[in-house]
C-alpha cells in the first residue's frame, strides 16, 4: 500500500480514536451514519482531486467565483478610486500596495447580494431543501439537524442556526451540538473567496466547506452521542425568510448584510493582530529571546500535522498556521499562507485544516447569536463551547487526511 494512503487511514482511525476517547457516552454511539459520512466525504474528495471529471466541475465553479471577484472590483474601484491599487500611485512610497479591506474584504458585499438575490428568488430555499433531505437519508439527521448542516455550507454559523430557530429550545443536547458544530466547521459561501485573495486555491476550500458538514456530523455524533431513547424528528418547515420586497431591496439588503460581515472582519483582524504581536512580545521577552509565539504555536501543533499525512519539511509551517486560526482566527490563519514555504501537498493540507470556523472567538459567538435565538439554552451553548472547538478542529483535520490520501501532486 501505498505509503500516503496508509499514513491516510492511520490519520483517520488516529482522529477518530481521540474523539471516540473523549467522548461522553461511549456505548451511545451509532456507528453506521458515522461510516456512512466518512465514506460520502472520501467519495466527494476523489471525485474532486481525483477524476477529470471533478476537477474540471470544480475549475468551473471556482472559475466563477474568481470571476465574480472581478465584478466586485469594479464597484471598489468606483467607490475608493485609486485607493484601489493601494499606495503605489504616491511618489515616493515605498510600503506595500496591497490593502486588505479593499482587496480581501469588499468582495464580500457583492457576493452576499447575489446570495440574497438568490433567496429573493426562491432558488437557495430550493438547494437548501434538496440538501437537507440528503443528509437526512444518508446520515440520519433530524429534520432541524440536516437544515442547518446544509444552510451553513451557504450561510455563517449564526445565520444557519436561524433558519431553524424556532426547533433550537426543545433540541436535545446532541441535536444542539450538532447544529453548534457544523456552524464552526463550515465557512458559508462567500468567505473561499476571501481565502482565494489571500493565497488560498479555492478549489480545495471549496471542497473542504462541502465536506466539512458530514466531517462534523462524525465528531459532533462521536463526542455527544443522542442519548435519549426517542427522539422525535420534525420535518422543518422553512420559516418564510424577507430577503426583500423587490429585486431592488433584495439588493439593497444583502448588500448591508455583506458590510455588516466586512466591518465585523475588519474590527475583528483590528484587535486580533496587535494582540498577536503583543503575546509574541511578551514570550520573547520572558523568554530572553529564546522563544516566539510562532515556535510554540509549530511545536504545539506538529501532532496534528503528522496525524493528518503532512510531509516533514511541512510540519512545523502548518502547525504554525493551524494554532493561529484556533487560537485566533482562520483569517489570520490564512494571512499567513503566502509567507509560509510550503510543498504542493502541504499547501492542500494547509488549504483544508484552515477551511473551518473552529477557533474560541467561534464560542462567544456562538452564545451570543444561538443564545439570542434560544436564551433557555445559552448556558448549554456556553457549556458545549471548548467542547464544540474540539469536534469542529477534528472534522477539519479529517477532511485534510482525506485529502492527503488522494493527492496527485
Amino acid at each position: 500500500m501505498p505509503e500516503h494512503i496508509l499514513r491516510g487511514i492511520v490519520g483517520v482511525a488516529a482522529l477518530i480514536l481521540i474523539a471516540t476517547l473523549c467522548s461522553c457516552s461511549r456505548k451511545d454511539i451509532r456507528w453506521k451514519p458515522i461510516g456512512t459520512a466518512l465514506a460520502f466525504n472520501l467519495l466527494f474528495a476523489f471525485l474532486v482531486l481525483h477524476t477529470p471529471f471533478g476537477k474540471a466541475a470544480f475549475g468551473l465553479l471556482s472559475s466563477g467565483l474568481l470571476k465574480i471577484m472581478k465584478f466586485a472590483d469594479e464597484g471598489i474601484k468606483f467607490v475608493f478610486g485609486p485607493l484601489f491599487g493601494g499606495f503605489s500611485a504616491i511618489p515616493g512610497f515605498q510600503g506595500s500596495s496591497y490593502v486588505f479591506v479593499l482587496q480581501a474584504l469588499m468582495q464580500i458585499v457583492f457576493f452576499a447580494v447575489l446570495i440574497n438575490l438568490l433567496y429573493y428568488l426562491q432558488i437557495m430555499q430550493r438547494v437548501v431543501r434538496g440538501m437537507a433531505w440528503l443528509f437526512r437519508m444518508l446520515f440520519g439527521l433530524t429534520g432541524p439537524e440536516a437544515t442547518v448542516a446544509s444552510s451553513n455550507i451557504f450561510v455563517g454559523q449564526v445565520q444557519g442556526a436561524m433558519t431553524v430557530a424556532p426547533y433550537i429550545k426543545n433540541l436535545t443536547e446532541s441535536q444542539l451540538f450538532q447544529i453548534m458544530v457544523v456552524g464552526m466547521s463550515t465557512v458559508g459561501a462567500g468567505m473561499p473567496i476571501i481565502y482565494a485573495s489571500m493565497g488560498a486555491k479555492i478549489e480545495y476550500v471549496l471542497a473542504a466547506n462541502i465536506m466539512a458538514a458530514p466531517a462534523a456530523m462524525v465528531f459532533a455524533k462521536l463526542l455527544v452521542p443522542e442519548q435519549e431513547d426517542s427522539v422525535r424528528d420534525e420535518a422543518v418547515v422553512h420559516t418564510d425568510y424577507q430577503a426583500g420586497i423587490n429585486l431592488l431591496d433584495a439588493a439593497g439588503k444583502g448588500a448591508m448584510d455583506g458590510y455588516k460581515v466586512v466591518v465585523a472582519i475588519s474590527v475583528m483582524l483590528l484587535g486580533f493582530i496587535p494582540l498577536i504581536h503583543l503575546l509574541n512580545w511578551l514570550i520573547v521577552s520572558l523568554s530572553s529571546n529564546h522563544s516566539d509565539l510562532e515556535t510554540i504555536l509549530s511545536w504545539l501543533f506538529a501532532p496534528a500535522a503528522y496525524i493528518v499525512g503532512v510531509p516533514s519539511t511541512d510540519v512545523m509551517g502548518f502547525a504554525k498556521l493551524l494554532g493561529q486560526k484556533i487560537a485566533f482566527n482562520e483569517v489570520i490563519g490564512f494571512g499567513g499562507l503566502k509567507d509560509t514555504a510550503l510543498s504542493p501537498k502541504g499547501f492542500m493540507l494547509t488549504c483544508f485544516a484552515l477551511t473551518g470556523f473552529a477557533n474560541f472567538t467561534s464560542v462567544g459567538i456562538q452564545i451570543g447569536g444561538i443564545g439570542e435565538l434560544a436564551p433557555t439554552r445559552r448556558s448549554d451553548v456556553a457549556r458545549l463551547g471548548l467542547r464544540c472547538v474540539l469536534a469542529a478542529t477534528l472534522a477539519n483535520l479529517l477532511n485534510a487526511a482525506i485529502a492527503g490520501m488522494l493527492f496527485g501532486g
